[in-house]
C-alpha cells in the first residue's frame, strides 16, 4: 500500500513505542483500525451514490434522445414507401450505432437530418420543372 518494507515498518514501530509507550500504543492502533474501517466505508458509500447517479443521467438521455427521434420522425412522414424501407427505426438505429461504436445522440440527429434532406432533394426538382401536358 505505501511500499513500506519489513525493516522500515519495525523502525516506524519502534520510534512509537518510544514516544507513546507501551500501555498507549494498543489503544492508538485501535483507534487507528477503525479510523481506517470508517473512511473505506464512507469511500465505498460515496462510489456507490456516484456511480447509481451516473447510471439514472444515462437512463434520462437515453429517454430523452429516444424522444427527440420519435418527433422528428413523427414531424415528417416519408413521402414514398421506399423512403419507409430504407429508413431504420429510432431503436434499429440505436442498435446499429451501438454496435459500430457511434453511439452519441449529435450523431443520430445529423444522420437523421441528412435522410430528411435526401428525401426533400427529389420534391423541389419536381416542383422546378414545367410539365408538359
Amino acid at each position: 500500500m505505501f511500499n513500506i518494507g519489513f525493516p522500515e515498518l519495525l523502525i516506524i514501530l519502534a520510534i512509537a513505542l518510544i514516544i507513546f509507550g507501551p500501555n498507549k500504543l494498543p489503544e492508538l492502533a485501535k483507534g487507528l483500525g477503525r479510523a481506517m474501517r470508517e473512511f473505506k466505508k464512507a469511500t465505498e458509500e460515496v462510489k456507490e451514490s456516484f456511480e447509481a447517479e451516473t447510471r439514472d443521467l444515462n437512463e434520462l438521455k437515453d429517454v430523452i434522445t429516444e424522444e427527440n427521434l420519435l418527433a422528428n420522425l413523427a414531424e415528417e412522414p416519408p413521402k414514398d414507401s421506399e423512403a419507409t424501407t430504407e429508413t431504420p427505426t429510432p431503436i434499429e438505429a440505436s442498435a446499429q450505432d451501438e454496435t459500430s461504436g457511434h453511439g452519441d445522440a449529435s450523431s443520430m440527429i445529423e444522420q437523421e437530418k441528412g435522410e430528411r434532406e435526401k428525401r426533400e432533394e427529389p420534391e423541389e426538382k419536381k416542383e422546378g420543372t414545367p410539365s408538359h401536358g
